[in-house]
C-alpha cells in the first residue's frame, strides 16, 4: 500500500487517506483535536500552494485551491474520518482577490500621501515663520 501526503504551503504534511484525491481529501484523524488541528491548517494562504506525494515523490502540483466543505464522521472506535473537498479558484475568485489587493495598496499610497502632504504644509509653515522672523530682523 502506498503513502499518500498532501503538503501545503507552510510544509505542514497531511496524510491521505486510501481512496483520496485533490477534490476529495480523506484524513484519518485520532481525536476531534487533532481533526481540528489539520482542518485549521486549510487556511487560503496555505491553499495557494499543495503538492500531492506518493511514497516520497511528489505526484501532484496545485495552485488557488479552495476549501469548499467539509464533512466528518466519527468512526466505531472514535477515530474521525473527515473529507476536505478542495477546488481550484475560479477566475472570477482569483480577480477578486486582485482588486482588493490593489484597492489595499492605493489605500497604503493615499495614507502615504497624506502624511506628506502634512508635511509639506508643515514646511510650508515653518518656512513662512522664518521668512518673517527674517524680515522683521532686517531694516
Amino acid at each position: 500500500m502506498s503513502n499518500t501526503i498532501l503538503v501545503l504551503k507552510d510544509g505542514t504534511t497531511i496524510n491521505m487517506e486510501d481512496g483520496s484525491t485533490i477534490r476529495n481529501v480523506r484524513v484519518l484523524s485520532a481525536t476531534k483535536t487533532d481533526m481540528v488541528t489539520s482542518w485549521d491548517k486549510f487556511t487560503n494562504e496555505n491553499l495557494k500552494s499543495v503538492e500531492t506525494h506518493i511514497d516520497d515523490s511528489v505526484s501532484g502540483k496545485y495552485a488557488d485551491l479552495v476549501l469548499d466543505d467539509e464533512k466528518s464522521i466519527v468512526n466505531a472506535d472514535g477515530t474521525i474520518l473527515t473529507e476536505f473537498h478542495l477546488r481550484e479558484k475560479t477566475d472570477i475568485e482569483k480577480l477578486q482577490e486582485m482588486v482588493t489587493a490593489q484597492n489595499a495598496e492605493i489605500a497604503a499610497l493615499k495614507e502615504g500621501q497624506g502624511v506628506q502632504d502634512g508635511a509639506i504644509d508643515d514646511l510650508g509653515v515653518v518656512t513662512s515663520t522664518l521668512a518673517e522672523q527674517i524680515e522683521g530682523g532686517i531694516q
